[in-house]
């Protein structure tokens, strides 16, 4: 009797779905390896003798010995906890030399200690950031922390009118980290010439400008013509090829739905194929948060006058893209997960660590980022948190440290942010202390 041998299907490779016990290990690797680097150096400081440390030559002698003794086996880990020694040293000389002429080395010794273990708690609380299994999420950092950025900055709701009013309820304090979060500098990365129309992409320098100029004709120059769905009423209007004409080459092709598309996440739309006004649902909450005014003609017709600030059109798609969460483009998912994870990392690191903490510039390094914050953007993309598509974030090292390289040119509202979600923490803790 013979058997016929079954085919197999040949499946091609993909990306594996990662689940929260696959990344969360991987994002606790370095933080692992940092602590005790930290907690040995601050041992040796301890024992040793404060005159000692006057000799900087001792402290390279003894960190060398260090780096005999701890040999690891994976090279990555190798080189980042030498790198990282290395560092920690360098910054205790150059702290010494700095201020032994002027501050009693006792008292040296004192303050290198302090700042170690201010360091050492810093990092214990990045540890246990969150649960292992993602159980009792809701008193955890990462969902408290996810929770209270997301409120200002990428808000949900039921309908675009609560989103909106959530947005510009924070806008006066945060509206510049809110346009942030919607400009990810690689942009030109995004795919022009064959857009998915149903994906919504981040806001480029020449869609920036296009709504500058929209915002300005609105309230300097708009026509006004028949509201469709509503007797008696007159929209302002502006001329479509007036604000696109000049950007069709730039934007995409010149195809009606791609401005359209774009309209569309500002909250216009066409009429009579000529004239871009605001939609229907965008007009109720455009009344609401006074960005027009009734004005009653002489014929009894009510024209609806534009008065928009600099926000109007920029917080209407922010809440669009907030509601259409899972059409996010890559590179803005991307983005918003990054500069989700910076904030949280930079406002623990503030409320831990002291202004005056020498090991603050080690947290802060780019080095450091790109082994922390990478697992912490995916961590924040389930479904329990932002609830994006973490299979977009890109693994690619050169990527990282492509958009990692503008976390150092940070705008002043978000180092405010960064001091909020300190205070923020400070006070959750205490809360929790007192249950």
């Amino acid at each position: 009797m013979s058997y016929k041998k079954k085919s197999i299907r040949t499946i091609r490779p993909g990306r594996k779905r990662e689940k929260w016990t696959d990344i969360f290990p991987r994002y606790l690797t370095f933080i692992s390896h940092m602590r005790p680097i930290l907690r040995e150096t601050r041992r040796i400081i301890a024992d040793l003798d404060a005159d000692l440390l006057l000799d900087t030559e001792i402290l390279d002698k003894i960190r060398e010995e260090e780096e005999k003794r701890n040999i690891r086996k994976v090279r990555a880990l190798s080189e980042f906890s030498a790198m990282y020694r290395s560092n920690v040293y360098e910054i205790i000389k150059d702290f010494i030399i700095k201020y032994r002429e002027t501050i009693p080395i006792i008292d040296i010794k004192d303050y290198i200690i302090e700042f170690l273990y201010e360091s050492i708690d810093a990092l214990n609380l990045l540890r246990h950031i969150t649960n292992p299994d993602e159980s009792d999420l809701e008193k955890t950092y990462l969902f408290i922390l996810v929770k209270f950025l997301e409120e200002k900055l990428f808000p949900r709701g039921t309908n675009l009118n609560i989103i909106y009013e959530k947005l510009l309820k924070s806008a006066s304090e945060f509206y510049e980290c809110q346009r942030h979060i919607l400009q990810p500098h690689t942009y030109y990365r995004e795919k022009i010439d064959n857009p998915d129309l149903f994906e919504i992409p981040g806001m480029s320098p020449k869609i920036y400008q296009i709504i500058n100029n929209i915002t300005s004709l609105f309230n300097l120059d708009p026509n006004f013509g028949e509201y469709p769905e509503k007797d008696k009423i007159e929209l302002p209007m502006i001329l479509k090829n007036e604000i696109f004409m000049p950007y069709i080459d730039a934007i995409a092709n010149a195809e009606i739905e791609s401005i359209e598309n774009i309209a569309e996440r500002i909250g216009l739309r066409p009429v009579n194929e000529i004239f871009l006004a605001p939609s229907h649902d965008f007009v109720d909450i455009l009344l609401k948060s006074n960005f027009l005014r009734e004005i009653k003609q002489q014929d009894g017709t009510i024209r609806l006058s534009p008065q928009f600030s600099n926000e109007t059109l920029i917080l209407y798609y922010l809440a669009f893209a907030s509601q259409r969460r899972g059409f996010l483009s890559k590179e803005l998912i991307n983005w918003i997960s990054m500069n989700f994870a910076f904030l949280i990392y930079m406002g623990l690191l503030k409320w831990k660590l002291s202004d005056e903490n020498i090991f603050y510039a080690i947290f802060k390094d780019l080095q450091t980022n790109e082994k922390i914050l990478p697992y912490l953007m995916k961590l924040i993309c389930f479904p329990n948190y932002l609830g994006l598509d973490k299979m977009k974030i890109r693994d690619s090292v050169q990527y990282r440290k492509e958009i990692f390289n503008f976390i150092g040119s940070t705008i002043d509202n978000l180092k405010e942010l960064i001091s909020e979600i300190a205070i923020y923490c400070e006070k959750f803790d205490k809360e929790r202390k007192n249950k």
